[in-house]
């Protein structure tokens, strides 16, 4: 998990866009981040210009960093595809019963994720899968 917002990540982020742009092949995480980028246009013209996807940008009005943003997509889609940990399906499932876009479904639960992994790096401690799991079961159970 220490790698998930470094400039080598960035790196394979630019690779796998010029692939799309190149209409090559792409499997395994590739797909899971092609597919991240794709429902994320705003962010194409940051992966080719190095560290300014590390940066945080205003994008239409809102100031974001690609990276991360783009990172805990991808940590939350293989977290379903992984079924790791399981409740995440659920809670994505209950989010969609309610009616909530799938986008917006994983913004919650990657948000939950987001928040943890940051509150763990600033503490200098672990990400604990107890902590996310109970919080996953409060939004899904959340009216």
């Amino acid at each position: 998990m220490d790698t998930i917002f470094t400039m080598q990540t960035l790196s394979r982020y630019a690779q796998i866009s010029r692939q799309i742009q190149e209409g090559s092949p792409l499997s395994g995480d590739e797909s899971i981040i092609a597919g991240v980028m794709k429902k994320h246009p705003e962010f194409d013209k940051f992966w080719g210009e190095g560290e300014t996807a590390l940066h945080p940008q205003e994008i239409d009005g809102y100031v974001v960093n690609p990276l991360i943003h783009a990172g805990l997509h991808v940590i939350g889609e293989k977290q379903i595809l992984d079924r790791t940990p399981e409740e995440v399906e659920s809670t994505l499932e209950a989010l969609l019963e309610r009616g909530i876009d799938r986008h917006e479904a994983m913004h919650q639960i990657i948000g939950i994720w987001g928040n943890l992994y940051f509150k763990s790096i600033r503490g200098g401690g672990s990400l604990y899968e107890w902590e996310y799991i109970e919080l996953l079961n409060s939004l899904r159970r959340s009216p």
